[in-house]
């Protein structure tokens, strides 16, 4: 009886063992049905893409007939897209199309891309030229993207895209944009275009190591000092902006495409460096000095029209030349270029009118007269002559990059000597570096150059008898002497007078209370003559001779010409 009584509820359990497996067997059965009948179910779901433009060039994509169904399993097949110019107004449907990488949706008609939010593989988005697309924050979690062109449309705003930092390609040119702060953060950025907008303040851009092309043209910009440290930029565009001072691009040496026509430059000795240069464009400007372009022997391309040229000769050199544009300049004579413009394969030299400015009017005050032979005297062989064009003075006036004595005799030339002679003579203008020394040292000099050239006749001429004026004004005294410093007292600087009744060789020796050397002026031959005026007395700076400024104290100064000494006394009070 215990036999049977166990096997029988043996048998049982295993029955409902039984049971309880098939029934877990049919529910995961079940379950499966479920779960991959809704996955067949929603990858075969239809796309709705209401747009019929949109959706033709879909079908081209896909492969499909007209009016094939197309289902979100065929949207998301699509890794690249490319519906460019084709009508589109609506992109309802591209939702669907997850795994897409490249999408091209340029010249259409499309307001709303609230459709792209969720494509996240995307790394390169064109939706250029849709006209009136002014929201783009539907873009801002496409952190993929590398690569965005928005350009021509109603952007005003670029806040949206402030943390797409793995961009390296941006075009968001001819939109509304007035602030670009936020574009700090794209520090990946090689390419960016903001052409025509409403922007001023370009600071966020020294942001902004890695661009190789800038183009900024048609803003409002004045200041262009954020670009001086981009030195990997090989292509800048400002053209058409209130740009007067380009010296942030002096550093800028890898530059071989600079566009900055349009503005109110004169000065543009900044470029002097950038010898990669192939294309430079300059037109409708101020530009009168072509110096600075001498040494660019690889420019190809060059505009210079619709400024104030007199000279071209500084581009004689520019033998790579093949386009060169020069109308509506002032320039009469282009025979230094002649070997350039037989080569050239574009040229226009056409509008040539009378300059309304002398080269040698140094100055630029309407006149040429000895105020602009001292500028030039002034900076004689001053390697730095180029810093006065920001004050609108140019005493280069053959434009051969160097201040000698032929600039001299070019504005010597161009003077009244007659009307000269008496200001000088009665010391009514302060002669400066218009000395009868140097007088004698240019002439002899001049006398060098071509005496058969008229022009150099005339300058030699009128330097004599500025010579001869200033002799004349420069009456020797009947003896020679040693006269007060001034100021005196003074810090830290002093100058010391005197006179020479002949000739002589002189220095200045200075000392100290007990007698030690401090510092030897020496002055060389000096005609006879007083000195006296801050030009022509001697000056001393308050150092010794290593260049050490001096303590406060009584000093000793002793005048020495050939056998003749005296000694004053003078006081620096720091």
């Amino acid at each position: 009886m215990r036999f049977f009584a166990y096997t029988k509820s043996t048998h049982i359990e295993s029955k409902r063992q039984n049971q309880r497996l098939a029934q877990g067997i049919i529910l995961i059965f079940i379950m499966s049905v479920v779960f991959f009948g809704h996955f067949q179910i929603a990858t075969a779901q239809i796309v709705h893409i209401p747009d019929l433009s949109l959706r033709a060039v879909i079908e081209v994509a896909l492969d499909k007939e007209a009016s094939e169904a197309i289902t979100q399993m065929d949207m998301a097949s699509l890794e690249s897209f490319d519906a460019f110019e084709s009508g589109v107004r609506n992109i309802t449907g591209l939702e669907y199309a997850i795994n897409l990488s490249e999408l091209y949706l340029g010249k259409n008609q499309i307001l709303d891309v609230s459709a792209l939010k969720g494509l996240t593989k995307l790394a390169v988005l064109d939706i250029q030229r849709n006209e009136l697309l002014s929201d783009v924050t539907p873009l801002k979690n496409l952190t993929k993207l590398t690569s965005l062109s928005l350009r021509g449309n109603q952007i005003s705003d670029m806040s949206p895209l402030k943390d797409l930092i793995n961009l390296t390609y941006l075009h968001i040119g001819y939109n509304e944009i007035s602030d670009i702060s936020l574009i700090k953060n794209l520090t990946k950025l090689t390419f960016l275009n903001l052409d025509e907008n409403k922007i001023s303040d370009i600071s966020a851009i020294k942001d902004l190591p890695n661009l190789t092309e800038l183009h900024m043209d048609d803003n409002e910009i004045s200041d262009i000092s954020p670009v001086k440290d981009l030195t990997k930029l090989t292509f800048l565009d400002f053209n058409d902006n209130e740009i007067s001072d380009i010296s942030p691009i002096e550093n800028l040496t890898k530059l071989a495409f600079l566009d900055l026509h349009g503005n109110q430059i004169s000065d543009i000795s900044p470029v002097k460096n950038s010898i990669k240069l192939r294309r430079l464009m300059f037109h409708e400007n101020r530009v009168s000095d072509l110096s600075p372009l001498k040494n660019l022997t690889k420019l190809t391309f060059l505009k210079l029209d619709d400024n104030e040229i007199v000279d071209v000769a500084p581009l004689k050199n520019l033998t790579n030349l093949t386009i060169l544009y020069l109308s509506g300049n002032h320039i009469s004579d282009f025979s230094p270029i002649a070997g350039l413009i037989e080569n050239l394969m574009e040229y226009d030299n056409r509008d040539q009118t009378e300059s309304p400015i002398k080269p040698e009017d140094v100055n630029r005050d309407g006149i040429v007269d000895v105020t602009d032979l001292i500028i030039v005297a002034r900076n004689y062989l001053d390697p730095n002559f180029a810093d006065l064009i920001s004050s609108n003075i140019y005493p280069d006036v053959n434009g051969d990059a160097i201040v000698d004595v032929e600039d001299l005799i070019a504005v010597a030339a161009k003077m009244d000597a007659a009307a000269t002679a008496p200001a000088l003579r009665n010391n009514s203008v302060e002669v400066t570096s218009l000395t009868t020394a140097n007088l004698v040292r240019w002439i002899a000099l001049a006398k060098h150059l071509d005496a058969q050239d008229s022009r150099t006749q005339k300058g030699i001429d009128v330097l004599e008898q500025l010579l001869a004026a200033l002799t004349l004004a420069e009456a020797p005294p009947k003896k020679t002497a040693l006269l007060v410093n001034y100021p005196n007292p003074f810090n830290p600087e002093t100058w010391i007078p005197y006179q020479l009744a002949e000739p002589a060789t002189v220095s200045i020796s200075i000392h100290s209370t007990d007698g030690k050397l401090v510092r030897i002026l020496e002055l060389g031959q000096l005609p006879a003559g007083v000195y006296k005026h801050k030009a022509r007395a001697a000056y001393w700076d308050g150092r010794n001779q290593l260049g050490e400024s001096v303590a406060s104290g009584v000093y000793f100064y002793t005048l020495t010409a050939d056998d003749f000494t005296a000694t004053g006394k003078m006081f620096i009070r720091k």
